[in-house]
């Protein structure tokens, strides 16, 4: 695996300043965060903290929504019955991108799953 794809639950907590997620994101040298998960933090963070939400995201490459992690993410909502389309784009990007998924998500990322960190819970 080349490097850690995060969840937005993971960002959301270092944003809030829990130790375990800041600690899990020293973790790597290459971090990464597909591009729906960019979009639920600065979601989250408007208006009120969208500038420091959007300086923290800087610091990780974004992964774009491409033709294949679509269809990667379409076949994973076929196997994973109730795995929402949004969910299955984190996945999938992660997984076309040879990259460990880390989130605290343990409903739609078992622990159990190859290429699933969960590092935490809260």
């Amino acid at each position: 695996m080349s490097g850690a794809a995060f969840d937005a639950p993971v960002l959301l907590d270092a944003l809030e300043g829990h130790p375990a997620a800041g600690a899990e994101l020293l973790r790597y040298h290459q971090r990464y965060i597909s591009r729906l998960t960019w979009l639920a933090v600065m979601c989250r963070a408007q208006p009120d903290d969208a500038q420091r939400a959007e300086r923290f995201l800087s610091h990780f490459g974004v992964i774009e929504l491409s033709e294949e992690i679509a269809a990667s993410a379409a076949q994973l909502c076929g196997l994973r019955p109730g795995l929402s389309p949004e969910n299955a784009v984190v996945l999938a990007s992660a997984q076309v991108t040879g990259r460990i998924l880390i989130t605290r998500n343990t409903k739609d990322f078992p622990v159990a799953m190859p290429g699933i960190r969960v590092p935490y819970t809260l």
